[in-house]
């Protein structure tokens, strides 16, 4: 009786990993942009994304959309970015990127320099 006792009293731990899993992390790295609409050597350019240490939710994009050295915030949700319209200078960026693996995302995008508004879709892969 006491040896069913000892295993009537023993159960599973929760998995603490998965309850401090951050979902940031499988995008956190530089990534390889290729727009689809872009015709010439344009259509490719890197984006470096990190954590935001100021918000658990939120990642920054910096040269999201070839805006150089400007710097976007995006949130993170278990497969997907999504930047808010945003103005940086004096072009509004906004998207969507959706994890296709933990290598790849598909985005969609706008930009608005304030004289064109171009929206573009890209694939972009983890480097």
């Amino acid at each position: 009786m006491i040896g069913l006792m000892i295993f009537s009293f023993s159960s599973c731990e929760p998995d603490k990993d998965d309850d401090n899993a951050d979902l940031r992390d499988k995008f956190v790295g530089t990534w390889r942009f290729n727009e689809s609409e872009a015709k010439s050597d344009l259509a490719f350019y890197t984006v470096e994304i990190t954590k935001d240490a100021g918000n658990s939710t939120q990642v920054l994009l910096k040269n999201f959309g070839r805006i150089g050295n400007n710097t976007v915030e995006g949130i993170v949700t278990a497969n997907r970015i999504t930047v808010d319209k945003q103005t940086r200078g004096s072009i509004e960026v906004s998207g969507i990127g959706n994890s296709a693996s933990n290598t790849r995302m598909n985005w969609t995008y706008t930009i608005n320099d304030g004289a064109n508004e171009e929206t573009f879709t890209a694939v972009a892969d983890k480097q």
